[in-house]
């Protein structure tokens, strides 16, 4: 029996590197008629008060979340326009990880497709690594692609 996918998650940052991985999500939404969800995380910015920098404006999280919105409009105009399938657009609030999990779980995923920067030693102890949370966490399997 094979598996039934009907629902797919797809985490965008806007970046190149997160839109090498939308042609296998669009792929596979194509080939099993499955909805496709493209999500955007605002992660709250983070305010160092130990730094002495002076007055900085720091955008504030309703801010950074209509500028999200905006730009996924934009986005989904760019990338989404010929989908043949059903295409849903969010923008959610909190840490990226967490908040990707928790929308396949509540929209019962099949599978998340996502990107990695491969990242290793150093580099990955200081930038971390989303989408290997997302592969710890998820209760649906997840399509990681290498960026290259």
């Amino acid at each position: 029996m094979s598996p039934t996918i009907s629902s797919i998650v797809f985490p965008t940052d806007f970046s190149d590197v997160s839109l090498q991985a939308l042609p296998h999500a669009l792929n596979m939404a194509d080939q099993f008629g499955a909805t496709l969800h493209c999500i955007y995380v605002v992660e709250e910015p983070q305010i160092y008060s130990s730094l002495d920098m002076g007055t900085v404006a720091i955008p504030t999280t309703g801010e950074l979340a209509t500028g999200a919105e905006q730009r996924m409009e934009k986005f989904s105009a760019e990338h989404l326009p010929t989908a043949t399938h059903e295409v849903t657009t969010k923008v959610v609030v909190g840490d990226a990880a967490t908040e990707i999990v928790d929308y396949a779980k509540a929209h019962s995923a099949d599978l998340i497709v996502m990107t990695t920067h491969g990242y290793s030693g150093v580099k990955h102890v200081l930038l971390g690594s989303t989408t290997e949370d997302v592969l710890r966490h998820a209760q649906c399997p997840v399509l990681s692609v290498r960026a290259g």
